[in-house]
Formats: structure tokens, C-alpha cells, sequence
């Protein structure tokens, strides 16, 4: 069975550390040393099968929905189905909206991780959206596709990215590019 430890509480410090660090490219993530930083919304989970570390996630709980920001498994346990039974074992833990960003599919992993996505249930969003800096130069960065349990009409996509672009990026600027 996968378990969630609170990174605070696991020792596997070094191992979130480099999955964090290697898993995500410095533009789709924060600094590891700012994480510690951020308020009691953001909970940062090793997931461990039999105590053994096989993944991270990170989330943020707002009272409209959870927001999974990182997402990853060791590469030593991918393409076993550890990653849908890490995500499967998170939502059972959250009923309520969950959204996430994901790349947008111009990779075959990019398609890979859409497709995952899809395969859970997640619901691709139309609307534009784009990833604002983690390193406070109030722009946005990349383009992203959020992906929902439920889909979002207009008005909840334009309140779930603003409470995005303002709780966790900080961000202060335009809404679209």
C-alpha cells in the first residue's frame, strides 16, 4: 500500500530533494529552500511504498479546491503503475476539485503525461492558460493545460487561476498573454 509522509516528517529528505531538483526543469518549479517558506496551504508528501521512497507530491488546499503543483515518481518505479496508484491513493484522500497544470503536447512525454492524466479522469480545461515565473519577474512563462476531476466553466477557471497566480506564484499582472 503507498503511504503519504509529510516531508517534515520523513526521512527521505534527500531523495525529495533530487526528485524534486531532476523531475522538474528550475522554470516549473520553485527553489527546494523556498518550499519551507510557504504557508499552511502547501503540503509537500514523500510517497513511500513499504517505507521505501517512490515518489513526491506537492499540493496546495484552497477552500474552491486542491491544486497538485509537482508530481513525480522515481524513475526506478515508472511504467509499473506506481504513478496511478500514487495519484488513485491522493484523490481517494481528496473527493473534492482537484486541479493541476500540465505541458502542453508538443513531446512524446508530454503526450504521455496528458494521456496519464486522462486515464485517471482528469478533465482537459479549454481555457488559455500560462504559468507565471516562480522567480518573481511578474511574467508568464510557459503555456500550460489545466486538467480538472471536473470541468470548469469560465467563471471557475478565471477564480481557481487567480487564486493560483496569487497564492502560489505571487503574481500581479495580466491574465493572458
Amino acid at each position: 500500500m503507498i503511504d503519504f509522509e509529510p516531508l517534515s516528517e520523513s526521512r527521505h529528505n534527500h531523495f525529495a530533494k533530487e526528485l524534486f531538483e531532476s523531475a522538474f526543469p528550475d522554470e516549473e518549479r520553485p527553489p527546494f529552500s523556498n518550499l519551507e517558506d510557504r504557508d499552511e496551504r502547501f503540503h509537500f508528501l514523500v510517497a513511500t511504498l513499504d517505507d521505501e521512497p517512490l515518489g513526491i507530491l506537492t499540493y496546495w488546499v484552497f477552500e474552491e479546491f486542491t491544486y497538485i503543483e509537482h508530481f513525480a515518481i522515481d524513475k526506478e518505479f515508472r511504467n509499473q503503475g506506481m504513478g496511478k496508484a500514487t495519484m488513485l491513493s491522493f484523490m481517494s484522500q481528496h473527493p473534492d476539485q482537484i486541479v493541476l497544470e500540465t505541458e502542453m503536447p508538443s513531446t512524446e512525454q508530454a503526450d504521455h503525461r496528458l494521456e496519464f492524466y486522462t486515464d485517471l479522469g482528469f478533465t482537459r480545461n479549454p481555457q488559455e492558460y500560462w504559468q507565471p515565473s516562480y522567480y518573481g519577474k511578474q511574467k508568464l512563462t510557459l503555456p500550460m493545460i489545466v486538467m480538472s476531476k471536473y470541468e470548469l466553466d469560465d467563471g471557475e477557471f478565471d477564480e481557481m487561476r487567480d487564486i493560483l497566480y496569487r497564492e502560489v506564484y505571487h503574481y500581479k499582472g495580466p491574465k493572458s498573454k
